[in-house]
């Protein structure tokens, strides 16, 4: 299609509701890559995981995405793309399903590389379907509706975990006294411990080598004065590693609603653990929130799945597969009949001579807009974006006083709100302000928002006032990438690459994505809680990172051409210019 073939008159009644279905897929996409925020510190507390499986926890559902997106390639250039949606579809149903149920972390992972593989089937899908079935003028909002439905889909989802774990059993009353507390714990505990009445009680664990194993603990509360809720609670000393070996594996079954903290060293050369005795709907999360926070994702997905068996495949797609009579009904229903003729002849005569498949895609001809796909891929996600939609709740705790349900899960609605609001003003600008301006300036106060975190977070001296100012900035950050990089990059990639590759070549930028996306989703939790870099910069040192990525974003976007209101065959025509 060429500026002259754009449909006079536009047929919004038709093309709306058919993008509108095909980005419940974002939309999904976005619940269930958001729904880990919820339920990754009961997750934790639960299944007691260090750092590096919290972070696999978390990114092997990216894994998955990576995969997904390998296969939804050649499976849509084969079978088409409304079958590809509708396979991300049962995915995501399947996986929410059986997320919800195991009392196995490694089951679970299972079930999470299943929604990763759903999640890279329709990343790719879903836009690739919405760049094929409208015209030019208006390609770059329809496809800005899919980020928003991403965005929607992670908002709603922190939204739907905070209600879920706000439903948990509340307190009522006053705190409890330390010995009172004391003697309730003796009566719960294994036989064997010791309780001496003045708040603290040693726990016999057994005997090995012939030496009893016992861990002394002393207890102690605080309580919020306002809210009259207790909270964290109780230091013990653990003697050897054998003490902690016993500790670990008998009190958590013991006591559920104990959640133990990695070991650090003690002050007086004993290795010491922290205890918080959590609060009753911290608990009731630990044990049954994180289920039905899984769970929820599985009605967005039946949804999806029905509404894809009324929409029509994509006519470019139908075209190719020698379907002609079929693509120009569809395209006729969109701008009319001679829209529907220039634009089947333009869509030939772009596959003529062409080839599906992985040489055609490697070939000499599309090394540029390869290259450039790939790395603005990558760059998206190691830019850290996906760092405040997985773990906003333990970055605002780490920089917070305030602890538990409230504080965090509310300050990652806020965060996805924002990302909603934001990404509308870039679907009204995309196809009147153009795509590159959008990323320059929104690269730009992404990179600036980044380093004031950091800064931020060195320096820090009050956690009230340094958690609200951390939220202020995040807020900042979302709203640049949702005004530029989250949209944009969507885009430029359903755009930039010929019709015949499409799929494959978005399904190659897209696995660079998602294992960019992993990458930084392991690294996040190992960075933020190493030793070494706490004492050098506190929490500080992931965000100089990211904002470093967002300077060579900035160096790559100059080598990215402008595809503001040009057809995809205009676009791929310079290509083969270039070449």
């Amino acid at each position: 299609m060429n500026h002259s073939s754009s449909p006079a008159q536009t047929n919004w009644r038709y093309i709306l509701p058919i993008c509108l279905t095909a980005t419940l897929g974002g939309m999904i996409f976005g619940y269930d890559t958001g729904v880990i925020s919820g339920a990754i510190e009961p997750l934790t507390a639960k299944f007691a995981l260090g750092n590096v499986m919290k972070g696999w926890t978390t990114g092997c559902a990216l894994i998955g995405c990576a995969v997904g997106v390998l296969a939804v390639g050649p499976l849509s250039d084969r079978f088409g793309r409304k079958l590809a949606m509708f396979l991300a579809a049962l995915m995501f149903l399947i996986s929410s399903i059986g997320t919800a149920v195991p009392n196995d972390i490694w089951l679970l992972i299972v079930f999470r590389f299943l929604a990763g593989l759903g999640i890279g089937i329709a990343s790719i899908s879903t836009p690739m379907y919405i760049a094929e079935i409208t015209p030019a003028h208006i390609r770059g909002r329809l496809i800005a509706v899919n980020q928003i439905a991403i965005v929607s889909g992670l908002a709603i989802v922190y939204f739907a975990n905070y209600g879920i774990a706000k439903r948990g059993p509340q307190y009522a009353g006053v705190p409890i006294a330390s010995p009172a507390l004391s003697q309730t714990l003796s009566k719960q505990l294994l036989p064997g411990e010791i309780n001496r009445g003045d708040g603290t009680f040693t726990l016999d664990c057994g005997t090995a080598d012939g030496v009893t194993l016992g861990m002394e603990c002393s207890l102690g509360m605080l309580a919020d004065a306002k809210k009259t809720k207790p909270e964290r609670v109780a230091l013990a000393n653990i003697k050897s590693v054998s003490d902690h070996q016993c500790a670990a594996s008998l009190i958590p079954a013991a006591l559920p609603n104990i959640n133990w903290s990695a070991l650090t060293p003690g002050t007086d050369g004993y290795p010491k653990r922290v205890v918080n005795i959590v609060s009753p709907d911290e608990s009731w999360n630990i044990h049954k929130g994180w289920r039905w926070m899984f769970l929820s994702g599985a009605f967005p997905a039946v949804v999806f799945a029905l509404l894809l068996l009324f929409i029509p495949e994509s006519p470019r797609w139908l075209i190719e597969q020698k379907h002609d009579e079929k693509a120009r009904a569809i395209l006729a229903k969109v701008g009319g009949i001679g829209f529907a003729a220039n634009e089947s002849a333009a869509i030939r005569e772009s596959l003529a001579g062409e080839e599906s498949s992985w040489r055609e895609l490697f070939s000499r001809r599309l090394k540029v807009p390869l290259i450039l796909g790939i790395s603005l891929a990558i760059l998206q996600q190691v830019t850290g974006i996906n760092v405040f939609m997985y773990f906003g709740t333990t970055i605002f705790n780490n920089m917070s006083s305030k602890t538990g349900v409230d504080a965090g899960m509310l300050a990652q609605a806020i965060i996805g709100g924002s990302g909603v609001f934001f990404t509308l003003i870039a679907i009204a600008t995309v196809d009147k302000w153009g795509r590159k301006p959008l990323m320059f300036v929104g690269t730009a106060g992404m990179m600036l928002s980044l380093i004031a975190m950091g800064i931020m977070a060195q320096t820090m001296t009050d956690p009230t006032a340094a958690s609200n100012a951390m939220l202020g900035f995040i807020v900042l950050y979302i709203a640049c990438f949702g005004l530029s990089v989250g949209p944009v990059v969507w885009v430029i990639l359903a755009e930039i690459f010929p019709t015949a590759v499409r799929g494959r070549a978005l399904g190659l930028a897209t696995c660079c994505l998602w294992l960019a996306d992993y990458a930084v989703t392991q690294t996040f939790p190992m960075m933020d809680q190493n030793l070494w870099l706490l004492g050098k910069f506190n929490h500080a040192f992931p965000f100089y990172v990211y904002a470093g990525f967002c300077v060579v974003l900035l160096g790559v976007m100059c080598y990215v051409p402008e595809t503001k209101g040009r057809s995809l065959e205009e676009i791929e025509r310079d290509w083969s210019h270039d070449s």
